[in-house]
């Protein structure tokens, strides 16, 4: 006698057969195009890329022309910044200068008019670098500054661990 019950007993009769499901269509099922044309959905991407390649080409011009406004901006910044400092630099410069003349008179009185005269013509020259720091443009203070460094580099490096130490002990006087 045949088993007429499946697995979950149930009367194998009584199960009816479910109805055939349709494929999903695939993009193999799609009609080709006649030879020489693309099919639709070709000609969409297509043109989709192309959107994307023209939107993506306008946004880099944009990025492109707002860094050389940015960029424009930060150098303009920093020139005026430096403009301002070596302004600042030719004043302090005059005010060494000053005080170096001023003290001249005590170093004759304690050291001897030979002393002196030495801090007169120190006063003298650090006045003389003062005006031709203020005189200069800033491109040719740049360019004096390169070429001194390229023709004495241990020189500026000394003279560059001279000046930070006598800022660093002029700042800590301060506090």
């Amino acid at each position: 006698m045949a088993d007429t019950t499946d697995a979950m007993g149930k009367p194998k009769a009584a199960r009816a057969k479910a109805p055939a499901r349709a494929k999903p269509a695939q993009l193999t099922d799609v009609a080709p195009a006649p030879a020489g044309r693309r099919s639709p959905i070709a000609e969409q991407l297509q043109a989709t890329r192309d959107t994307i390649r023209t939107e993506a080409q306008r946004k880099a011009g944009e990025l492109g022309d707002e860094f050389g406004r940015l960029s424009a901006q930060a150098g303009e910044k920093a020139k005026d910044i430096a403009v301002k400092g070596k302004t600042k630099a030719a004043e302090g410069l005059e005010n060494l200068a000053k005080a170096i003349g001023d003290s001249s008179t005590q170093v004759d009185e304690r050291l001897g008019k030979q002393y002196g005269d030495f801090a007169r013509s120190a006063a003298e020259s650090v006045s003389g670098l003062a005006g031709s720091i203020d005189q200069k443009d800033l491109d040719e203070l740049v360019a004096e500054a390169r070429e001194f460094v390229r023709k004495s580099p241990a020189v500026a490096i000394g003279s560059a661990a001279v000046i930070g130490f006598m800022l660093a002990r002029l700042l800590k006087s301060k506090d």
